[in-house]
């Protein structure tokens, strides 16, 4: 009897044993989930691509018939044909009067395969206007104190040829004569692809204090972040941009399988022909994705690229003094500074193209007036920048 009850005791205190470590290594699995690439810190070691991304962005939802416009919104968009070319733009466009949206539209197919048409939830990669979030998770380490604008690049990385030559301040503005013409060809931690641009990127002497646009300026920031937040830049974007704006249509481009509405990029071969005939989907190496730390490798709508946009200018993230000395463009000729282009008529432009997509934004400088086009089909003879800029004005002169 005692020996029968022993083998109970002590099978049921090894199937307790096996349990906890099913139940400890599904919350790994679920850890690891939710956390990698994002908050993968010190590894460069390759990650499967395979378990990253698809092949191509392919939205999990679709929408198969276009949204009935309100009357409002069917005479705005007779409006913008001219300007648009009628059925010629693929992607959406978001209008914002006095801080209220009065057109948000997609145009095109989201995925042509599935007949999933572009809508006002559509998701698209934003590219270089990522570098304005950017600096300003800089600008809140510089306003917390861990870091001076006019700090130099060797305190972080004394080894970069010519970092003792350029502040914080001038990566931010691009005048610092660095660039790079080799990328990692593996899909790298977020701390990989830092020391990998340190130890390739390139300094031209002669081009130090000059305008140039180098995204890898941009990489290397990400990297001074890291050290002296202790943190990744992941960790930083989401914790102090999408949760802090409860962004729900937002993400990283390697985690593109979580995504819902995320447009498939098209591209035309040859690259020449401008029409819109959906015949070859654009497929974005998951080391490409990777690479574009920090520069150009988040997703959003059109409506969430906007909540931020305006809450930078509206100085949601740092003072107001704080964000008028980080969009200060004095000396520069290209008017670039943190992220943004100052133009003449006092808004701000920005704007991203690659990987078959291409994004842009005229904002004002209260953030309270906005036009925004994302586009998922990239073409040689895109009219995209002048598109937005027209439509702008436009706006800006009552005609919407």
């Amino acid at each position: 009897m005692k020996k029968r009850l022993w083998r109970v005791i002590l099978f049921g205190f090894i199937l307790m044993i096996l349990i906890g470590s099913a139940g400890f290594g599904y919350h790994n699995y679920r850890v690891m989930q939710r956390s990698d690439p994002i908050f993968f810190s010190g590894s460069t070691k390759h990650i499967p691509a395979r378990k990253l991304v698809p092949k191509t962005f392919v939205p999990r939802k679709v929408v198969t018939q276009q949204p009935k416009l309100s009357l409002k919104a069917k005479k705005l968009k007779q409006l913008l044909e001219p300007l648009i070319g009628g059925d010629q733009f693929v992607g959406t466009i978001l209008i914002v009067k006095n801080g209220q949206p009065i057109y948000d539209q997609g145009y095109g197919y989201a995925n042509f395969q599935k007949q999933g048409f572009n809508t006002a939830q559509s998701e698209y990669q934003i590219l270089s206007m990522q570098k304005s979030m950017t600096a300003t998770l800089l600008m809140q380490q510089v306003e917390a104190g861990r870091l001076r604008l006019t700090d130099r690049l060797a305190q972080f990385y004394p080894n970069i040829p010519g970092a003792k030559k350029m502040t914080i301040r001038s990566m931010l503005n691009m005048t610092t004569g660095l660039r790079i013409h080799n990328f990692s060809t593996r899909s790298l931690s977020g701390s990989g692809v830092v020391d990998y641009a340190a130890h390739h990127v390139q300094f031209l002497p002669n081009q130090n204090h000059k305008w140039s646009y180098q995204p890898v300026n941009y990489t290397l920031l990400a990297g001074v972040l890291q050290r002296v937040t202790h943190r990744t830049y992941y960790q930083l974007f989401n914790q102090h941009i999408i949760r802090l704006l409860d962004l729900h249509h937002s993400g990283f481009v390697m985690l593109a399988k979580r995504a819902n509405w995320l447009s498939t990029p098209y591209h035309n071969q040859p690259f020449s022909d401008d029409s819109a005939n959906y015949l070859h989907a654009f497929h974005e190496s998951p080391a490409n994705q990777h690479n574009e730390l920090a520069t150009g490798n988040v997703y959003m709508n059109a409506s969430d690229f906007y909540k931020v946009s305006r809450a930078i200018l509206q100085a949601r993230f740092v003072s107001v003094e704080n964000t008028q000395i980080l969009h200060d463009a004095a000396g520069n000729r290209k008017g670039y500074a943190g992220g943004l282009y100052h133009e003449k008529n006092g808004g701000y432009w920005s704007h991203g193209v690659g990987y078959g997509e291409e994004s842009g934004m005229m904002i004002s400088g209260d953030g309270q007036n906005a036009v925004i086009m994302l586009s998922n089909y990239r073409r040689k003879d895109s009219m995209l920048k002048q598109q937005c800029h027209q439509i702008y004005q436009n706006l800006m002169q009552g005609m919407y």
